[in-house]
């Protein structure tokens, strides 16, 4: 569950979008798919809906790649720190690595990243809509993520001035379809802890 997890939180994307007599919806929904590197620490209400089952989860995130999953009573229940992923079982007490990835993976799940979004296609701009009291703009996209072929559509509804993604969806088609649903808050005074302590 993890990786799939961190998946989803890596792909949130924010970017500031041009004003509308100047979108280019193509660009500015590729952008906003992109962008992994949000302007701000976050925490994110993230909602998994899989095989009729509804999972209440959080998570924290940093622009610099850092951030921690939560669960739905607030606990720790991993963490990652660029190519580091660990776990706990004391709720953030002691932390396990599980896995690490190198520089070149990093790179190569970067490349891939951007492969996916020259390739998206059904791509949907709507500027300047109301997103419960806010104006963003809403980017939806289909694509199929690399290596895996897994087929998804991700929407994403960004503020119209800062960039900032309040709300985020990734529809994962496939086998096993799942739907994860993201609100986000903006935290600027957040800290990821560090895994050793």
């Amino acid at each position: 569950m993890i990786r799939p997890f961190a998946c989803a939180i890596m792909l949130t994307g924010a970017t500031i979008i041009p004003p509308v007599h100047a979108a280019d919806c193509e660009t500015d929904a590729r952008a906003a798919m992109l962008d992994i590197a949000h302007p701000v620490p976050m925490r994110q209400e993230v909602t998994t809906e899989m095989a009729g089952q509804k999972i209440q989860s959080a998570a924290l995130s940093t622009p610099n790649r850092r951030g921690m999953s939560l669960d739905a009573a607030g606990s720790p229940v991993s963490l990652w720190d660029g190519g580091s992923f660990y776990t706990t079982s004391d709720g953030g007490k002691t932390w396990t690595l599980l896995r690490e990835q190198s520089a070149q993976e990093l790179a190569a799940q970067d490349d891939n990243f951007r492969k996916q979004a020259e390739h998206s296609r059904d791509i949907a701009c709507d500027y300047s809509i109301d997103l419960d009291g806010k104006t963003v703009h809403r980017f939806s996209l289909k694509y199929e993520m690399i290596p895996a072929g897994t087929p998804v559509q991700s929407t994403y509804w960004v503020d119209a001035q800062s960039g900032f993604p309040w709300k985020v969806v990734h529809a994962f088609g496939g086998a096993n379809p799942s739907t994860i649903t993201q609100h986000n808050t903006p935290e600027p005074e957040l800290e990821i802890p560090a895994p050793d302590g």
